[in-house]
């Protein structure tokens, strides 16, 4: 299993590190925008106030007022989840479909490895990655983006607890993504199927949002299991903890049963 770990680690660095530089990079030009609205933060707030509840809801400034060091955080806060749980699917996909797409199956399925064992291995880069991903936008975001929303100190704690909503969240999209990995043995309708999962769940999470008093749904959309509001009011939810334990749990025993029964030779 080390062996298998460390090779996925070797074959996903490129990735990695452009993904990283690219999520920096957002934060480091969140920081920027925000330095230079300091000043007119007023007139911003009032715009944004007028703009109709979808708008604020699809550009994540709907639960928090803007000028406010949480609102600020939570504008950069709704990108940063666009891009992370897009790119978790993608990994989660692709770490599993490679081997038969660039022609490794032939290869990695004959060597004294059980298919099991090479996909709990594969989940567990999926871990690292992810969790690699997750805490460099924490790091940018207080790097480049606390310093300019005021008494930007005070979100740290949000900043910490939003990190790991994100982190599970993500982990849950690779899962669906190694999900359709394993039972797809169409690369294009599988990645389709995957990315079809994360948007069903994003317009779920923005109906709950829009309509309001729904909250009790949230279970039906994983993008709504840590959301900053409610991180915000009642910190990590044991009930979405475990929620969301139990799904990452389904899925990767449903990708090890759908593995075990293709023909990847």
């Amino acid at each position: 299993m080390k062996s298998i770990i460390l090779k996925e680690l070797r074959l996903q660095r490129k990735l990695v590190l452009i993904w990283s530089f690219i999520l920096i990079l957002t934060a480091a030009f969140g920081g920027i925008e925000f330095k230079g609205l300091q000043n007119q933060m007023d007139m911003l707030e009032t715009t944004v106030a007028d703009f109709p509840r979808i708008v604020k809801i699809l550009f994540g400034v709907d639960a928090f007022p803007i000028s406010t060091p949480l609102g600020g955080y939570a504008s950069m806060f709704y990108w940063y989840q666009l891009v992370l749980f897009a790119l978790a699917v993608y990994i989660g996909f692709y770490i599993v479909s490679r081997d038969e797409k660039e022609n490794y199956a032939d290869f990695i399925y004959t060597k004294p490895y059980d298919r099991r064992t090479i996909l709990l291995s594969k989940g567990i880069v999926v871990l690292i990655i992810n969790a690699v991903l997750a805490l460099l936008t924490a790091v940018g975001t207080v790097v480049f983006l606390v310093p300019f929303l005021g008494d930007g100190q005070s979100i740290m704690p949000h900043i910490i607890t939003s990190t790991i909503g994100v982190f599970l969240t993500q982990v849950i999209f690779s899962a669906v993504g190694m999900l359709f990995g394993s039972i797809t043995g169409h690369y294009k309708r599988g990645m389709l199927g995957g990315f079809l999962v994360l948007i069903v769940a994003y317009v779920i999470a923005f109906s709950i949002e829009y309509v309001g008093n729904l909250n009790h749904l949230n279970f039906l959309s994983p993008v709504r299991y840590f959301n900053l509001a409610a991180l915000a009011e009642g910190g990590l939810s044991p009930l979405y903890l475990a929620l969301s334990a139990a799904l990452i749990g389904t899925l990767m025993l449903l990708a090890i049963r759908g593995l075990g029964k293709r023909d990847l030779i």
